[in-house]
C-alpha cells in the first residue's frame, strides 16, 4: 500500500511547495546551546531533499498529460458505445 502515495499528485505537489518555500541552507534554532543548524537536518525535513525540484515538476507534468489522455480515451469510448 505504500506505493500508492507515488500515484498521487498531492505527494509531488507538496514536496515541490516545500522546496519552493524553504531552502536547505536556511538556519533554525539559533538560540539553542548547539548554535544554528541547517533546516535540512530538521526532523521535519528528513524525507525531503530541499535542493532541486525539477524531478517533481516533470512528474507533475507527466501526470497531468497522462490523466488528460486517460480521460479523453474514456470519454471517447463512452461516446462510441452510445452511437
Amino acid at each position: 500500500m505504500q506505493w500508492l502515495k507515488y500515484m498521487s499528485f498531492m505527494y509531488y505537489g507538496f514536496r515541490l511547495l516545500l522546496k519552493v518555500q524553504y531552502s536547505g541552507d536556511q538556519l533554525y534554532e539559533c538560540e539553542s546551546e548547539g548554535g544554528c543548524r541547517p533546516l535540512q537536518t530538521s526532523p521535519s525535513f528528513d524525507t525531503v531533499n530541499l535542493k532541486g525540484g525539477l524531478s517533481e515538476v516533470w512528474v507533475l507534468l507527466a501526470m497531468a498529460l497522462c490523466f488528460r489522455l486517460l480521460a479523453y480515451f474514456c470519454l471517447r469510448r463512452r461516446i462510441d458505445k452510445r452511437n
